[in-house]
């Protein structure tokens, strides 16, 4: 079920799907294509919609990944959305995504990306804290590796999230008042 939700495209950024990256993602192409369908999808009810990018930068991060993102754009196929630059895995951490969605009446946040496990699961967890119903769409998310990505689904949906597949949501969209 979809209440007043907005959709979050979370880190589809060239250093997860090119290819000669070092951090490229089997199966991200599935992942972007299922994601750009969701765009569509929300835009189309006049839905809100916006991406993140991870651009690196805070201590704790660099300790683990060095500064590998900071040369980090998003991929073409979502050029106009609303992006929001974050330091950390929680897009919510000293960003402006709580305020663009409590000003467009936002209580559920649909979520599809990069790194379900790390900046998805993260992001997903910090929209519950702030009071926003999540939605994880399975077949929009990728990780590198299958058990990252299967354990990360279970644990949210345990007490934080919702479920789905990008065509469960596309059929409720359809359903949904413009």
């Amino acid at each position: 079920m979809l209440l007043s939700p907005a959709l979050l495209v979370v880190d589809l950024q060239n250093y997860f799907t090119e290819r000669e990256s070092r951090a490229y993602l089997d199966g991200i192409e599935r992942v972007v294509s299922n994601s750009r369908r969701l765009v569509e999808g929300f835009m189309s009810c006049g839905l809100p919609v916006a991406l993140t990018v991870h651009r690196g930068g805070s201590e704790m991060m660099m300790q683990w990944w060095r500064n590998t993102v900071e040369d980090s754009w998003a991929v073409p196929q979502f050029t106009g959305l609303p992006i929001f630059y974050k330091d950390t895995y929680d897009a919510f951490h000293e960003t402006a995504l709580d305020s663009f969605l409590k000003s467009r009446g936002v209580n559920q946040l649909v979520i599809c990306g990069a790194r379900t496990h790390l900046c998805c699961e993260t992001t997903a967890r910090s929209a519950f804290t702030n009071g926003y119903a999540t939605m994880m769409i399975e077949d929009a998310l990728c990780d590198k590796g299958i058990d990252r990505h299967i354990c990360s689904l279970k644990n949210l949906a345990n007490g934080f999230s919702m479920i789905s597949g990008t065509a469960e949501v596309l059929s409720l969209l359809k359903g949904h008042p413009k």
